[in-house]
């Protein structure tokens, strides 16, 4: 074969014209060959996490809504007091320095998961030792919200089902919120 019957092809990775060596040859060099199974890696990733977001079961769902929440609680309650206590909150730290503490636990009352002033943020000690600390998170409460939303927090008996989507949908918000309040820090 002599140089002038070569084929010229463009390289698949960087588009730019080569001319063809070997047969079933798609790049122009070494530099976009090693580039090919990275993008192709990269593309086989992306199909394969959207197909597992649609296996996800609810309670899966509910758990990734809940970490976003949560996230979301202690970057709205950062450099704010406990609510129990009033000690100052410790950002960061080993599993986030601080809880997003229910008033009404999540598993008394679900349908209020997702409230926000439901949840602030406590310290470990008051959430995980104390035991919520009750009776001093009703008085940061009033406190932070007043008696009459306090009321209506405790009345509320409206049950609320969560769907597949609705949880998706929660999950985002409140991590995008969460991302706009620890950059506006």
């Amino acid at each position: 074969m002599t140089l002038t019957t070569l084929k010229q092809k463009a390289c698949t990775v960087c588009a730019k014209l080569y001319t063809v060596e070997r047969m079933g040859q798609d790049v122009c060099g070494y530099r976009c060959a090693r580039k090919v199974p990275v993008l192709a890696r990269k593309a086989e990733r992306e199909t394969t996490k959207t197909r597992l977001d649609a296996l996800q079961t609810k309670p899966q769902l509910v758990k990734k809504a809940q970490f976003a929440f949560n996230a979301f609680i202690r970057a709205r309650d950062a450099g704010k007091p406990c609510i129990c206590c009033g000690k100052p909150l410790q950002v960061g730290g080993v599993g986030g320095g601080f809880d997003a503490g229910h008033y009404r636990s999540v598993g008394s009352a679900p349908h209020l998961r997702f409230d926000e002033t439901n949840c602030h943020g406590q310290t470990k000690h008051c959430n995980n030792y104390l035991a919520g600390n009750h009776v001093a998170y009703r008085a940061g409460l009033i406190e932070r919200i007043g008696l009459r939303e306090l009321e209506l927090l405790e009345a509320d008996q409206c049950l609320r089902k969560y769907t597949r989507e609705g949880l998706v949908v929660i999950a985002a918000h409140y991590n995008a919120e969460a991302r706009r309040l620890k950059a506006a820090v």
